[in-house]
């Protein structure tokens, strides 16, 4: 896929807003050394595992301003990077100890003939930090590339630091009983309290006087006997995500003051009177992620609150159309800054902050405050997205755009499960993700880089945490194998075997951990772990329909089926047959212990239990993925969950599959009732995709989590029929499935090139293409029983 590297880097380039350094070993990594000289460091006042905020600086002289200047990067737990005064990257790139990711960049851009001053500002955010981060110890790497870069290594006693005790946590508190944040639990990182009178403004300047400041200590070694005290370095593996400038859109309401456009544009300040208490509150009209940025002066000691939330909440936590903010108040989390009266201060949150709305609440002093502008550093992946879509009927096109900002916001340097609660990389939440994802960029590395954390997660007996990185341990044995699902997904959409070679043995010790599982009846039996399907709209406890905990539970036992098929594909392209045939038997043999126990003939459709007690969705749609049904039954099942009433129904995320049953049966004419819970959300003006259905019983939680994010990839393979037929895509197919739409047309990014689309219904059932294929991509166009073959570049196909 090298093809599109150069391409990419520089679209790369025009989304960057800060003078951020390229990451040089990404895709491949060509500046890499065996053994580093540089040390790890930390400031020597540190037990280590508390919340700081540490600063670094190094002075150097060089007699020319160099061609090339090439360092890598890393810390515990995260870093921001100047280079005499410009920030210039930031990272690293999340990942676990034993796979601690680095970045490796050029500054020679940023240097100048004479004086010079590397500064990073590395924070530890301690106990409460966000569940996906590890850590060993407050730390700072930074490598020279060659002898003339060392100059700058960290090594103990070279560098200057200071521990910046002006910056402060603010854990979110959830499992209390006024809780920060409505919807439970938060696993992200606590937010910050600043105390600007502490803080060592300019400390990043090369004037910066910092001879107050102590020599920093060594920590580590930063590789020793062939692995590491602590940290085992990797290169970064995506781009570092770009940022851009981004203003925020309007002022919703105001308390004590009075508020013009012009602030919000950056054209004038806000002056706001001592001894006085205003609140603002701002409405972005869509939800964005990114470092927010104050910039104020004077009012001494005045306290600013700035608040943030997906949406406004009404008295009984509901929230009903988004763009009605009557009667509603912000109920999220905070930042908290105590101003010290100096002109030209600025503040940025230590970490990603997700709104449509944010309330700035001040209480002044004895000293007026000047709001000297307010707006949004917007931190998405750096791989851009290029997807489009729309159809005849305008629901479609607004789908697909609240499903495209939500994917896109969810992607930061690894995949995140939602952008406000968690951020954390959950495994069965990828498995949406990842199509969504790759449909929109026609980019895999981000799919790369999941698999294998999910790999490196592996417990002895099979089963994979449920998201990784992580500090904690989940476990749901059907995510386990749900992600030998995403390697064959992965294979089928790259064709990289060498890639997904590292995967075998894994796959076989995860299949035989869940096939210990299996009763003599065939059926999933109890675990040690908890299962997870859905979030059930009838059921209180997590993941399961009601009244039971997964044992003869038709739907688990479906999962592992479906992964031990997806197993024989891998394995028979790898040429091992034989263990390809052992999986498809013990496929076959479990698939019709669930026939035999779980189908009502008398209605026609599966039970989720032998018992007969509870009817789902989910099994049926397992049942048609997998063949569990007669293929002779796929159509009629799949009609009767979707319109008998005492089903449960799947939610958004479930619905991927749902989607997934609906194209494998040929039934489009269902695709407009599957997304109906999708028209409810852009009929509420959500802008991004809810993690699950509302409803009174559970409190309203994540409005932007891609794992709801199934129709805009399924618009594509679907309804416009576009998928890939030979591993790679290097053959595909171009079925479409109009349903009630009579035009569609888009952009479709694939791993060759964009394939361009505008497919028209013509009267008496025929139809018109204008297509544009790439050039390395062979297929064939098919409607109505009609074949024709597709030919590289633009063409147009008839057909009666």
């Amino acid at each position: 896929m090298q093809k599109q590297f150069l391409f990419l880097w520089l679209f790369i380039g025009v989304r960057l807003a800060f003078a951020q350094a390229p990451e040089l070993n990404v895709p491949s990594a060509k500046y890499t050394t065996p053994t580093w000289k540089a040390k790890w460091i930390t400031h020597p006042d540190l037990s280590g595992g508390e919340h700081a905020v540490v600063l670094f600086r190094k002075k150097f002289s060089l007699i020319d301003h160099p061609q090339q200047f090439i360092i890598s990067i890393s810390a515990d737990n995260h870093y921001r990077l100047y280079v005499n005064g410009k920030k210039v990257g930031f990272g690293p790139q999340l990942s676990d100890i034993r796979h601690w990711r680095y970045e490796t960049i050029d500054i020679a851009p940023f240097l100048q003939a004479g004086e010079n001053v590397l500064a990073a500002e590395v924070i530890n955010w301690g106990y409460f930090r966000f569940f996906g981060m590890q850590s060993v110890h407050t730390g700072l790497v930074i490598n020279g590339f060659s002898e003339k870069e060392q100059i700058v290594n960290t090594q103990g006693g070279t560098w200057k630091t200071f521990w910046n005790k002006a910056l402060h946590e603010k854990p979110v508190h959830w499992r209390v009983a006024n809780p920060d944040i409505i919807g439970g639990f938060y696993a992200c990182n606590p937010t910050d309290s600043l105390v600007a009178a502490d803080y060592p403004w300019d400390w990043e300047q090369l004037n910066f006087n910092d001879a107050a400041w102590k020599e920093s200590l060594f920590l580590e070694n930063a590789s020793a006997f062939g692995g590491s005290f602590g940290w085992v370095l990797e290169p970064r593996n995506v781009p570092q995500q770009s940022q851009t400038e981004e203003r925020l859109s309007k002022i919703a309401r105001t308390e004590g003051i009075q508020v013009t456009p012009a602030f919000l544009e950056g054209k004038s300040s806000l002056l706001i009177p001592a001894n006085a208490k205003v609140s603002i509150l701002i409405d972005q009209t869509f939800l964005t992620t990114g470092y927010p940025e104050l910039k104020f002066s004077g009012g001494h000691n005045a306290r600013i609150k700035i608040s943030y939330a997906e949406n406004l909440f009404n008295p009984d936590k509901s929230k009903g159309d988004r763009n009605d903010i009557t009667g509603k108040k912000l109920v999220g989390y905070q930042d908290v800054i105590l101003a010290d009266g100096g002109q030209n201060r600025h503040f940025q949150p230590s970490w990603l902050r997700t709104f449509r709305f944010v309330q700035i609440d001040v209480n002044t002093q004895n000293e007026p405050l000047s709001l000297d502008d307010f707006f949004n550093h917007k931190t998405l992946s750096s791989i851009p997205v290029k997807a489009k879509f729309s159809a005849d009927s305008p629901m479609y096109g607004k789908i697909f755009d609240l499903c495209h900002r939500t994917v896109e916001l969810c992607t930061q340097d690894y995949f995140l499960s939602d952008a406000y609660y968690e951020t954390m990389q959950y495994l069965g939440d990828s498995k949406v993700h990842i199509p969504v994802w790759q449909s929109m960029t026609g980019n895999d590395w981000h799919t790369r880089n999941a698999l294998q954390q999910f790999h490196y997660s592996r417990l002895p007996d099979g089963n994979l945490t449920s998201c990784y990185p992580l500090k904690s341990t989940f476990v749901h044995p059907t995510y386990s194998v749900i992600w030998v699902d995403m390697v064959y997904d992965y294979l089928k959409y790259s064709g990289d075997k060498a890639y997904t070679q590292q995967f075998l043995s894994g796959i076989q010790q995860t299949l035989a951990g869940f096939d210990a599982l299996i009763q003599p009846n065939g059926l999933a039996g109890p675990t040690s772990w908890n299962y997870f399907v859905d979030w059930y709209v009838e059921s209180t406890q997590g993941g399961l329909g009601p009244g039971h905990k997964g044992v003869n539970s038709a739907v688990v036992t479906l999962h592992y089926v479906h992964a031990l098929q997806s197993a024989a594909k891998i394995f028979q392209t790898f040429g091992r047959s034989a263990e390809a045939t052992q999986y498809l038997t013990r496929a076959n043999f479990i698939k019709n212990k669930v026939y035999e126990q779980c189908f009502d003939a008398k209605r026609g459709i599966f039970a989720e239990r032998p018992d007969k007690s509870f009817y789902d969705q989910h099994t049926n749609i397992l049942a048609v993925l997998t063949d569990a049904a007669p293929v002779s039954l796929h159509k009629s099942i799949l009609n009767k969950i979707l319109s008998e009433e005492d089903i449960s129904p799947a939610t958004y995320y479930y619905r991927y599959y749902l989607f997934e049953a609906i194209h494998k049966a040929q039934v489009p004419e269902l695709f407009e009732l599957a997304q109906k819970p999708w028209e409810e959300l852009v009929n509420l003006n959500l802008t991004t995709a809810l993690e699950r259905f509302e409803s009174g019983k559970k409190a309203t939680r994540s409005e932007c989590h891609p794992w709801s994010t199934a129709p805009a990839y399924f618009y594509f393979k679907t309804i416009a029929g576009i998928e890939p037929t030979g591993l790679g895509f290097s053959t595909i197919k171009i079925a479409p499935k109009l349903g009630k739409n009579n035009k569609v047309e888009g952009l479709y990014p694939t791993p060759f090139g964009e394939i361009n689309f505008k497919i028209s219904r013509q009267s008496g059932g025929g139809v018109q293409a204008e297509l544009n294929i790439p050039s390395q991509i062979k297929g064939q166009f098919i409607w109505a029983g009609k074949t024709v073959p597709l030919k590289p570049g633009p063409q147009q196909i008839n057909l009666d």
